[in-house]
């Protein structure tokens, strides 16, 4: 049982580096997310373009990343 909550992140087809998409705080609200992200494919947040065959991963916040302020950056 993770009490930090949880990250949805990516990684595109040819990169080794996930990255974060969305928190959560619990686990169910987690797979809700990825499960719809799996379904409709959402688009790069910077740039805006369609994401190239992403992995899902939904992903423990630990506790290292709570304490440099995690939940103090928008969550999406």
């Amino acid at each position: 049982m993770n009490n930090y909550g949880y990250k949805i992140c990516y990684r595109e087809k040819n990169s080794k580096q996930y990255i974060r998409y969305f928190l959560t705080y619990t686990y169910k609200q987690a797979v809700n997310a990825l499960r719809e992200y799996i379904r409709d494919p959402p688009k790069e947040r910077e740039t805006d373009r369609q994401l190239n065959r992403p992995k899902w991963k939904i992903i423990p916040v630990s506790k290292k990343e709570i304490k440099a302020g995690i939940w103090r950056e928008v969550p999406f």
